[in-house]
């Protein structure tokens, strides 16, 4: 009974230290796993962190580059379009006409049907009007009265010709003013087309009318007085041009 009771005894304590044991192994199991867990977390959270900051670094050097892109694509078209607008103004101080005589009145009425008279036709290489003066008015010499018949040719330049492209004529009176130590054209009055050319024409010329009725109706002296005045623009505009022709005409050659 005594030697039954030990060996029970014996048995239990054998079970309780294996029990022991595999509580004290799970818990390191357990242990270790919480380890593994977390030092897979600490991983993870390290990586995405990287990747992160690589992302932010990539974006920044994109942002960069493209912001450098655009800066240099904005430097680029603003030299151009700078180099544009100054050959331009090139262009435009070349082709402005050169007057032969200083008359500041003929100055002044040239500019006018430049820049005003020719704005109904379309942009030509040159406008080279013809002035004809009939009469002029010096009543009050602060605004004079200059009565005349006008033409106004444009050209382009192909090789060594200026091909006449458009154009008209406008005969009637300028108001000039005094500017400085110029003039400049205040108003416009054009004779009429079709049945009132003639009504309109006598009330603006007046007295003058006959005489411009025969500079109106001389196209010869207004033929030799185009080409003295194309000559000189050339001349005068260093233009690398010998000759004028209008469209289904002969070309005229230039005054050397």
């Amino acid at each position: 009974m005594k030697k039954s009771f030990l060996a029970v005894l014996l048995i239990s304590a054998f079970a309780l230290a294996i029990g022991l044991t595999a509580c004290s192994s799970g818990e390191k199991a357990s242990s270790d796993a919480s380890s593994s867990e977390a030092s897979a977390e600490a991983v993870s959270e390290a990586s995405s962190k990287a990747s992160s900051e690589a992302s932010a670094e990539a974006s920044s050097e994109a942002a960069s580059e493209a912001s450098a892109e655009a800066a240099s694509e904005e430097a680029s078209s603003a030299s151009s379009e700078a180099a544009s607008e100054e050959a331009s103004s090139a262009s435009s101080e070349a082709a402005e006409y050169s007057y032969p005589s200083d008359d500041p009145m003929e100055k002044a009425i040239y500019k006018y049907l430049v820049e005003e008279v020719n704005k109904d036709f379309e942009k030509a290489d040159v406008c080279i009007p013809t002035v004809q003066i009939v009469h002029v008015d010096l009543t009050n010499l602060e605004e004079p009265l200059v009565a005349g018949d006008f033409w106004i040719y444009n050209y382009n330049i192909k090789g060594d010709t200026l091909e006449n492209v458009s154009g008209g004529n406008f005969p009637g009176v300028m108001h000039l003013a005094k500017e400085g130590e110029g003039y400049i054209v205040t108003a416009f009055d054009k004779v009429e087309d079709g049945a009132n050319f003639e009504p309109s024409a006598r009330e603006l010329f007046g007295e003058n009318y006959d005489a411009f009725m025969e500079v109106y109706g001389d196209s010869d002296s207004r033929d030799e007085l185009r080409k003295t005045i194309v000559s000189d623009y050339v001349k005068l505009n260093g233009l690398d041009v010998t000759k004028y022709q209008d469209y289904g005409w002969d070309p005229v050659e230039l005054d050397k």
